[in-house]
């Protein structure tokens, strides 16, 4: 009985120590390492931050280098979340790091959390040239005056034209003289009207990819965004299986390239059975129509915002 009740008494002791050192644990106030969620570099040249927010934090405080491991200088304290840096300079890379500040609850003196981990960001650039590349449909922006050419956008497409015949084709000469700071371009579905195999969506993809590259060797900062083949009608000489097939495929093998973004019309043309919604699809089940357009302008001005 004796044992028991010393043990007890142990037990007892230990439990008020642990709960005094976790009182004064919190009372002293020690603040998390901030978790830092996303970097977006935004189509204003800007860089948006955003964290996960850290418990009796007051305020954070945002460093900036041109160096991963050194030169960090303050470049803002906020109460929010999130942070915009607008001081960076276009094309320039940057690294990044937050730290929380709060206080001490027992001597109110300020506490400061250890540095998130180091994220980096490329500043982009304000885009002064778009153009728009590819078959039938992205004529349809010009046949439906969705837009209209001059210095600051320009489309250079071509109504049948397949994907390897685009390369070897003079618009995209035309293209590179251009020289845009931002390419939005869909091609494809021409060569799937015949259900392509393997083999020759392969070689679909290598002259795809032969545009994308050549337009980058131009330009090494252009923003291309691939909008992948769109949806058609029930209707359409196009098989959607093949289409949903392909984008896939092309979607694994150009998205590793240097500043290419994909983007899947579906999200914004299809109905709930995968095809164009009725008021997407013109008569033939394959072009679009005029309200179609102005879906997709829509949703491009929204997937160039930030990434």
């Amino acid at each position: 009985m004796k044992k028991i009740r010393t043990l007890l008494v142990t037990f007892i002791l230990v439990l008020a120590f642990q709960s005094l050192s976790y009182a004064k644990e919190m009372n002293t106030g020690t603040l998390n390492k901030p978790a830092m969620g996303s970097v977006f570099a935004t189509s204003k040249a800007t860089i948006r931050l955003v964290w996960i927010p850290v418990k009796n934090a007051k305020k954070y405080e945002v460093y900036r280098s041109t160096k991963k491991k050194k030169g960090f200088k303050r470049i803002g304290t906020t109460k929010k979340t999130s942070y915009v840096d607008k001081k960076g300079k276009q094309l320039k890379t940057y690294y990044y790091k937050i730290r929380a500040v709060g206080t001490n609850a027992a001597n109110g003196q300020t506490i400061y959390s250890p540095y998130s981990m180091t994220m980096k960001k490329k500043m982009r650039k304000i885009v002064k040239k778009t153009a728009y590349a590819g078959d039938s449909l992205m004529v349809g922006l010009i046949n439906y005056g969705k837009i209209t050419d001059n210095h600051k956008q320009k489309v250079f497409a071509k109504v049948g034209i397949s994907t390897s015949a685009y390369y070897k084709s003079d618009l995209l000469t035309q293209l590179l003289k251009y020289n845009p700071d931002r390419l939005f371009i869909m091609l494809g579905v021409n060569d799937l009207a015949g259900n392509p195999t393997e083999k020759q969506m392969d070689n679909m993809i290598s002259y795809y990819k032969a545009i994308l590259k050549s337009c980058t060797k131009k330009n090494p900062n252009l923003e291309i965004f691939v909008l992948g083949v769109s949806p058609v009608g029930k209707k359409s000489s196009v098989n959607l299986n093949t289409i949903n097939y392909y984008n896939r495929k092309m979607e694994r093998k150009i998205v590793p390239l240097k500043n290419v973004y994909y983007y899947d019309l579906c999200l914004e043309l299809a109905g709930d059975d995968g095809y164009l919604k009725p008021e997407y699809v013109a008569s033939d089940g394959l072009h679009w129509t005029s309200k179609t357009y102005d879906t997709v302008l829509k949703a491009m001005k929204e997937m160039v915002k930030e990434y």
